[in-house]
């Protein structure tokens, strides 16, 4: 078990690193290539998509979980029954959202045109996307089943592959001119390629031999996953409008060309983000699993010490943005952006932070179907958001928007915690104590060491700001081996390195 969470977690870490360092080298490119009008557009279309998402009902973890327990329950007819039941839902959902951008391009493509100018390329633009969400739709049925079947590493390798292909292609080839629609159609051909390569995977008998048979199509199994599903839809319609509405509130309140001023500092802080959810992603079938197994010492011991390590690091992470993310985005853009994102960052990375004080818990609930309360509270909490934003957004702008969205979290985080521990069946103060009060002390030691050295360096140049990175970083790892980590753990770990080292 601990194997096969080292081996996924570890490839969900890799393939966000590899996102991390194309993030690095094509934001500067999309910004001069785009414009800001332009790339202010694609920030609020990705924004428009990712609602779009949630247009699977919540089948996506619903998929996910059922192929966990049907797996480990070896119900091969279960298996292709949810696999077809949830395809065919999904190939329509797809067809009907390539019909919505398609008719959106053929006659009102020019409200995406500024004023005055041609909307051809605006209208081509939305047919792709379209014809992506065709194809993608039927696409995340298989991914889930990968997933489910914990062979993240399997379908992270085609996700790194595809990245880096097609960052390769943008970067040699975009141009002022071209900029916008080869963004869209190189981005849409290769996660289109990518999901069809996951249907074939998932086809072949090494891995399950899950192929589209009308046969194994059941209305009542779809039922019973779109049952299941409807909670995470929930969830998964406040969660998007609490985390992506504030770039179309800008963009519609003050013009997208405001939109990357909130978006950089945004798309940075989403790192953190980014990283807890690939930390915690393999742990739902997991937990899954060891459900269908009743071992809850099990989910117990490994939710406390996940948590622990997790929140460790995403406090170190935090602490960086917090102390380097505007001097950063001074070398990494222009010093126009690091000065609008001075008051933004604070917010933001507290916005995102406080949710990871407990990582795990809608992994857990949703692997257990006890996941009923994020959907009566994250709409709460996305329309407390929502209606801050638009309250503050003229008097305060930017900030007011940023400011906006960490309330709600710190009404709703101490709920959720206190729920999730109930069904774990430990207190919340033993949790705290055990898995986020230790994360505190590296990051203070590192906070430390970031401004000592910011004494001796202005932090204005890469080297610096890596300097700076490398020297806390190391200050952090010290003490997380030393006060975070216990006897045992440091024992295990140091003997997988040793083993490790001999192999090489």
């Amino acid at each position: 078990m601990i194997r096969t969470l080292l081996v996924n977690t570890g490839s969900n870490v890799l393939v966000m690193f590899v996102k991390l360092a194309i993030t690095f080298i094509m934001t500067p490119i999309f910004v001069h290539n785009l414009g800001k009008y332009d790339y202010g557009l694609w920030e609020m279309i990705g924004a428009v998509i990712g609602y779009m998402g949630i247009l699977d009902l919540g089948l996506r973890p619903a998929i996910s979980r059922y192929a966990a327990t049907h797996h480990a329950e070896n119900d091969e007819v279960a298996l292709q029954s949810v696999y077809v039941s949830a395809l065919a839902f999904m190939a329509v959902v797809g067809a009907l959202l390539f019909l919505f951008f398609f008719l959106w391009g053929a006659w009102f493509s020019a409200s995406l045109a500024p004023t005055g100018e041609p909307n051809q390329k605006y209208t081509l633009l939305l047919i792709i996307i379209g014809a992506y969400l065709f194809i993608s739709f039927p696409g995340y049925v298989a991914e889930s089943y990968l997933e489910g079947f914990q062979k993240y590493y399997l379908k992270n390798n085609v996700t790194i592959i595809n990245s880096i292909v097609g960052s390769s292609l943008l970067y040699a080839f975009i141009t002022p001119e071209n900029g916008l629609l080869l963004l869209a159609g190189i981005n849409g051909v290769g996660l289109s390629i990518k999901y069809v390569l996951f249907m074939w995977i998932l086809s072949r008998p090494a891995y399950g031999a899950i192929k589209a048979q009308a046969g194994n199509y059941s209305w009542a199994r779809l039922k019973e996953l779109i049952g299941f599903g409807f909670k995470s839809f929930v969830q998964g319609i406040a969660s998007r409008v609490e985390n992506a509405t504030d770039v179309l509130v800008i963009g519609m309140v003050l013009g997208p060309a405001m939109v990357p001023f909130y978006s950089i500092p945004a798309n940075l802080t989403q790192q953190i983000r980014t990283m807890g959810w690939t930390l915690t992603h393999a742990f739902m079938p997991l937990f899954s699993g060891l459900s269908a197994k009743a071992d809850e010492k099990t989910i117990r011991q490994v939710f406390v010490v996940s948590s622990r390590y997790v929140v460790s690091i995403l406090l170190a992470m935090g602490t960086g943005a917090l102390t380097l993310g505007v001097p950063f985005i001074s070398v990494w853009l222009e010093p126009e952006f690091a000065e609008k994102a001075r008051i933004i960052i604070v917010f933001l990375v507290f916005f995102t932070i406080l949710p990871f004080i407990n990582p795990f818990s809608s992994r857990y609930l949703t692997a257990i179907n006890k996941h009923g309360i994020l959907a009566k509270l994250t709409p709460i909490a996305a329309a407390i958001n929502v209606a801050l934003s638009l309250l503050l957004v003229h008097p305060f702008g930017l900030e007011g928007v940023a400011f906006a969205s960490v309330v709600p979290g710190l009404i709703f985080v101490p709920l959720y915690l206190r729920y999730t521990c109930r069904h774990l069946d430990i207190s919340v103060l033993y949790y705290l104590r055990s898995a986020v009060l230790p994360g505190f002390v590296p990051a203070g030691v590192m906070a430390m060491v970031l401004l000592i050295v910011g004494e001796y360096l202005i932090y204005d140049s890469y080297t610096d700001i890596l300097a700076g990175a490398a020297l806390s970083s190391l200050s952090w790892l010290v003490s997380f081996w030393l006060l975070v980590l216990n006897k045992e753990e440091r024992g295990f770990l140091g003997a997988k390195i040793a083993r490790m080292h001999k192999r090489t």
